[in-house]
């Protein structure tokens, strides 16, 4: 993620490196007030705008099907993860919000869907980049020792886990 005027870009030329600090800014609420003063603004008459954020606390487990040690571990963690963000201020709830924040903006028919699977590859590869880049934390604050990380990134490797995502909501509304 890299940062551009104030909004997060999906760069994937980018190392995982800044990702804890982009989910934090995506779930700052004063993101979309910044976003409602300038893109919001910036439609013309008739102009779409669709935003897109996750919604942790909607689906809070990465393992949503907990059947052993393994999936224990794994939504401990995200469970640390989820505190550490609310820590910093990030609102977990703010993906469900989008609907409401675009209607209050001015934007007539507005929708929304939210995605998350259920398992996949790629939730693989996000977990072990999130995880790899929070570890410090984890530890810091007493979530997690080195050896529960480890483990943890070991049973994600192994890919006998099932491991999803928080949803992501899209909103999009038109400008009157």
């Amino acid at each position: 993620m890299t940062r551009s005027d104030g909004y997060l870009l999906d760069n994937q030329q980018n190392e995982a490196g800044e990702r804890f600090d982009a989910f934090a800014t995506l779930f700052d609420p004063t993101t979309f007030r910044h976003l409602e003063g300038s893109m919001v603004k910036a439609l013309r008459p008739g102009g779409r705008l669709l935003i897109e954020d996750a919604d942790p606390a909607l689906q809070p487990l990465v393992c949503p099907d907990e059947h052993g040690p393994e999936q224990e571990l794994a939504n401990r963690l995200r469970h640390g993860f989820r505190h550490l963000l609310a820590d910093r201020g990030a609102d977990l709830a703010y993906g469900r919000r989008l609907p409401r924040l675009l209607r209050e903006a001015g934007l007539r028919q507005v929708e929304a869907d939210a995605y998350f699977p259920l398992t996949s590859p790629a939730c693989a590869a996000l977990e072990s980049a999130t995880i790899r880049q929070i570890r410090d934390r984890l530890v810091s604050a007493k979530i997690a020792t080195n050896e529960d990380v480890d483990r943890h990134l070991a049973n994600i490797a192994s890919g006998a886990m099932d491991l999803a995502t928080a949803p992501m909501i899209s909103a999009w509304g038109r400008k009157a």
